[in-house]
């Protein structure tokens, strides 16, 4: 076990074990379940008061903001779910949306005001788009132009861009589609407690693939180096997606060494260990809010409804927030756009091409 002195700030080169919240087992969350905070009537009818008031502007979905989205109350569960997503576990399940009544229109709207009272969306694709669809498309996973968000198949554990990583449940699957969590924070105090040959590696700096996503739009596109585990000003955050840490090391044809790729198998295999993993049955209504710096998310592959009305449909936003950690720059630098920004946005006449 390496070697921490108390005093000291702790870093890649002085790091230290977790002992907050945030680093949760699975069954301490089956114990406690408290992270799940359920809509009380006062504040459904705030949202729909705000629905109402927002679609009398005449506004587009996204050209709401949060004064065209009056709350009260409401506003300040937000506030308090901002602190124990930063603060706290990093996990909460907002349950008891009355999805069925509303449109997805409506639904869109409504969840966009939320966001709205969380902090600032991001870009999450060429597109755009501030809120995202998640649903399968018919692609094929394993290309790797392919998010796995625009499929039916079994995703690996990942952390996503943003601070904040919110999906609303509007339509469950067929069967399947089970969400999954871990805490990023346990599995760092797991190779602190019993790999310590590996903090070395965690710590070392990746070129993420940025599948086409990058500000040049080239398909062999990387990131900078990005540590999977960054020490910033006293607190660790993770940014972890082995599939596009491998796919990157392949592009620029640097392979990982045998230390880097044990230790990058390490944290996905812990990450679906049965005392570290919890699942989640998403329900109508669910709306699953996650701190991408604490914890990785995966999900089971799913069998979908035939008819397209009964469909899988989640709504996921990416929002960054006031209170979130301090980031080092280049860790905080994702998109290669800056940090904290999203992807860029390309003209609608835009075609990734490889000879580009």
């Amino acid at each position: 076990m390496p070697e921490a002195t108390a005093k000291s700030e702790p870093s890649a080169e002085n790091p230290q074990r977790i002992n907050l919240p945030c680093a949760w087992y699975a069954n301490e969350m089956e114990a406690d379940k408290s992270w799940i905070w359920r809509f009380q009537p006062e504040h459904l009818e705030e949202l729909d008061a705000a629905l109402r008031i927002s679609k009398e502007k005449g506004l587009a979905e996204q050209e709401v903001t949060k004064a065209d989205f009056p709350l009260d109350g409401f506003a300040r569960v937000l506030d308090a779910l901002l602190d124990e997503l930063e603060f706290g576990r990093g996990v909460v399940l907002m349950r008891g949306l009355p999805v069925a009544k509303y449109s997805v229109e409506d639904l869109r709207r409504m969840y966009w005001g939320i966001g709205t009272h969380m902090g600032k969306t991001m870009s999450q694709n060429i597109n755009g788009d501030h809120m995202q669809e998640v649903r399968d498309y018919g692609f094929d996973y394993s290309k790797p132009e392919h998010r796995g968000s625009m499929t039916a198949a079994k995703l690996r554990p990942h952390c996503d861009i943003s601070d904040v990583v919110g999906l609303l449940c509007v339509r469950p699957a067929k069967s399947g589609g089970e969400s999954t969590l871990c805490s990023s924070m346990t599995i760092y105090n797991e190779i602190f407690d019993h790999h310590p040959e590996m903090l070395a590696a965690a710590h070392h700096g990746y070129r993420f693939d940025l599948d086409g996503k990058g500000p040049t739009g080239h398909p062999k596109e990387v990131t900078n180096p990005l540590p999977v585990y960054s020490w910033f000003k006293g607190q660790l955050s993770c940014r972890y997606n082995q599939k596009a840490i491998e796919e990157g090391a392949a592009k620029i044809n640097e392979p990982l060494t045998k230390l880097q790729q044990d230790t990058i198998n390490f944290i996905g295999e812990t990450a679906r260990r049965p005392d570290v993993q919890m699942s989640m049955d998403f329900q109508p209504g669910d709306i699953q809010w996650l701190n991408n710096y604490v914890t990785l998310h995966s999900r089971t592959e799913y069998e979908d409804y035939p008819e397209a009305d009964r469909k899988r449909l989640l709504l996921r936003l990416w929002i960054n927030h006031a209170k979130s950690r301090p980031l080092d720059d280049d860790f905080a630098n994702k998109t290669l756009m800056g940090p904290r920004v999203g992807v860029k946005k390309r003209p609608p006449t835009y075609q990734m091409n490889a000879a580009d």
